[in-house]
């Protein structure tokens, strides 16, 4: 009788506690399924929106859109070069130090 009360002490506790972890790991699992699953799905819309993007931003694209819009490029282009200590002053323009040359 005492060996029957002292194996169901033991082994009960232990069967429980092997089933809870069973659930446990189960449960893990599905969450782990789950997470599987909306990597997926978020990976198919990044590739989308990449693939969006590179389309909405094509220069020829903006460039006929600019044009249904009455947008057009200047007739002259001047690039605009900032001087600094190393570079001399555009022709006409003031020395910045205040001096003569």
């Amino acid at each position: 009788m005492g060996f029957a009360i002292a194996a169901t002490v033991l082994l009960a506790p232990m069967v429980l506690g092997i089933a809870g972890l069973n659930a446990l790991l189960a449960h893990q699992a599905l969450r782990i399924e789950e997470t599987e699953r909306r990597i997926e799905s978020l990976g198919l819309e990044h590739r989308e929106l990449v693939h969006e993007q590179a389309r909405l931003s094509a220069p020829g694209r903006i460039a006929a859109w600019a044009r249904r819009n009455g947008m057009r490029l200047p007739d002259d282009i001047r690039p605009l070069h900032p001087f600094g200590e190393d570079q001399a002053a555009p022709t006409g323009e003031a020395d910045p130090e205040g001096g003569g040359a």
